[in-house]
């Protein structure tokens, strides 16, 4: 199960790879994105800020297709 969103406003792409609840989130500065972790500390999702500003338009449409 792959989930993925986009929230315009915010400018931030989300892909869910699980449904457990996220327990705990680290944002890693470098690359702007947050990995989020279930209560075994497993990847369940990520999180891409400013996404628009990391891939070109024609990407983004690509992207969000999917």
């Amino acid at each position: 199960m792959i989930k993925i969103s986009y929230d315009k406003e915010g400018d931030v792409l989300e892909i869910r790879f699980s449904d457990d609840a996220i327990i705990d989130s680290e944002y890693v500065e470098e690359s702007g994105l947050v990995v989020d972790y279930d209560a075994h500390s497993n990847i369940v999702g990520l999180e891409i800020i400013s996404f628009s500003k990391k891939v070109k338009i024609k990407q983004e449409a690509e992207v969000l297709a999917v």
